[in-house]
């Protein structure tokens, strides 16, 4: 497997690990508009140090984000990457960016995903777009 793959695959592990540990989705603001609230009830987040609108972007912010929407990007994100391999000649199996035989860090679709890591640990500027 490719490094920028395998450093990818490991960002979505620790991504999955920190969602599946956080209160369960999906989340919701509150009737007051300054809690996000999970799915059971529990407050995740208080927005009372903000002000107006600010507040209330940030409360949608966070309750947008949830762990279940997180855990079906992870999901998206790891099916793409399943694409990423020597070319199959069927529907829907392989990147056809890839099907040259291209390292899969050439892949532009790779790179792109690797892109929202660029603060991580371990991320290599040779690796973006």
């Amino acid at each position: 497997m490719d490094e920028l793959v395998a450093w990818l695959r490991a960002q979505l592990d620790e991504d999955e690990r920190t969602a599946q540990a956080a209160s369960p989705g999906p989340w919701y603001v509150n009737a007051e508009h300054d809690e996000v609230m999970a799915v059971d009830d529990v407050t995740v987040a208080e927005g009372f140090a903000l002000s107006g609108r600010q507040l209330r972007a940030t409360v949608d912010h966070i309750a947008r984000h949830d762990p279940a929407r997180v855990l079906r990007e992870i999901d998206t994100k790891r099916r793409l990457l399943d694409l990423h391999r020597p070319y199959v000649p069927e529907p829907n199996q392989s990147c056809l960016g890839c099907a040259g035989g291209i390292m899969f860090s050439s892949c532009p679709v790779v790179r792109l995903l690797a892109l929202s890591y660029t603060d991580r640990p371990g991320y290599r500027e040779e690796w973006r777009p």
